[in-house]
């Protein structure tokens, strides 16, 4: 197992990604996964803050444009569900630093 130093948070006007912890992690990818988790739930945490559209006003966007019409259960899920993945990743940071033995918990 390796160790990374976890970043995330989101962009623009809210800083960017800020150090969260170390973990263990079997790789880059893993680690990478669980950066994108902690920034997703800080998207989640701004939902119907300063323009950070929740899954529901992702779907009344789209209902008001009529991008839902005619379209199966299914694909309006999805297309909702693309939609609002699309928001979070246009909004989200994050990274991660394989750590060393001496700089595994200083916060940068």
């Amino acid at each position: 197992m390796k160790k990374f130093k976890i970043y995330a948070g989101m962009g623009g006007s809210f800083g960017g990604a800020s150090y969260h912890c170390t973990i263990e992690a079997k790789d880059e990818g893993e680690a990478l996964k669980y950066a994108y988790q902690l920034a997703e739930e800080e998207y989640q945490s701004y939902e119907g803050y300063h323009g950070i559209m929740s899954w529901e006003d992702c779907e009344e966007d789209l209902r008001e444009s009529g991008m839902l019409e005619d379209l199966t259960e299914n694909e309006y899920e999805d297309v909702i569900t693309e939609h609002y993945i699309n928001e979070i990743e246009s909004w989200v940071e994050f990274y991660v630093k394989e750590t060393t033995g001496e700089d595994e918990e200083e916060e940068e």
